[in-house]
């Protein structure tokens, strides 16, 4: 915790305790936990709001295919692989 060992913990709330007072010790860890409490909220939220952005970018970028998407998009493919006419002359020119 923060790089803090047992014994300078016992020192600090030593010293907290002879400045604050037994009566307000209690007040102040309430306080601190509520912030605590707080930050961690806050947090969650916002990896849960990052995440969130993430997915719908990745999802606009690389949209989810449907079955006749998948279908158009391998016509296509099989179409323009297959040279024809005087293209395949040309294709072959470049590839040889």
């Amino acid at each position: 915790m923060f790089g803090i060992g047992t014994s300078e913990l016992l020192i600090i709330l030593l010293i907290a305790l002879l400045v604050l007072g037994p009566k307000e010790i209690p007040k102040i860890a309430r306080t601190l936990g509520r912030g605590m409490r707080e930050l961690q909220r806050a947090k969650d939220e916002l990896r849960q709001t990052i995440n969130t952005e993430i997915q719908e970018e990745e999802e606009t970028i690389r949209p989810s295919k449907s079955p006749q998407n998948q279908a158009e998009e391998g016509e296509m493919a099989s179409t323009d692989n297959k040279p024809s006419g005087a293209d395949s002359e040309t294709n072959k020119e470049t590839v040889s």
